[in-house]
């Protein structure tokens, strides 16, 4: 799936593609690691559609020691199978974790976009209209080329959740 996920960037020309591809080993293998708590969505039909890392750790790139002390869960490494790409596995994987947060007592959902230049920024754009809040944009903090774009939404109850399971 990640590879998939790879190749259609690539074909739809998103430049961020080769990381997919060359981590696609390294990212599938961390499904099942305790050190990378990762869920998956699946599909009774197809198996594995979604996957993400949630982890209760907010990195240090982008958020402040005050924020890093919030009690949140970080999201990362979220891929969906592009065979359903405009089926909103994406977003359903997101209000699960908004859901899966506000139960579990957190406050916050947040994730990071890293952009080179103006590639990638589509995708800062595409979680803001899913009612993600950029909290800020800094430089990474070894490769200058690259911005850090820090996000995050209110960790809440998604009663519907269940109904957008069934799609």
């Amino acid at each position: 799936m990640i590879r998939a996920r790879a190749t259609w960037m690539r074909d739809s020309g998103y430049g961020r593609w080769v990381g997919w591809e060359r981590n696609a080993d390294e990212l599938a293998s961390q499904v099942g690691d305790e050190e990378w708590p990762t869920w998956v969505l699946c599909d009774s039909a197809n198996g594995i559609v979604g996957v993400t890392t949630a982890s209760h750790e907010t990195p240090l790139t982008g958020w402040s020691e005050d924020e890093r002390d919030q009690r949140a869960v970080f999201l990362q490494s979220t891929i969906t199978d592009p065979h359903f790409t405009g089926r909103g596995l994406g977003v359903l994987i997101a209000f699960w974790a908004l859901d899966y947060a506000a139960k579990d007592g957190h406050d916050w959902v947040r994730r990071g976009v890293l952009t080179v230049g103006k590639d990638n920024r589509g995708l800062v754009r595409y979680y803001r209209r899913q009612g993600w809040r950029v909290v800020r944009a800094v430089p990474h903090s070894r490769r200058r080329d690259v911005t850090v774009w820090s996000l995050q939404r209110p960790a809440e109850r998604q009663p519907g959740l269940s109904e957008l399971v069934a799609w």
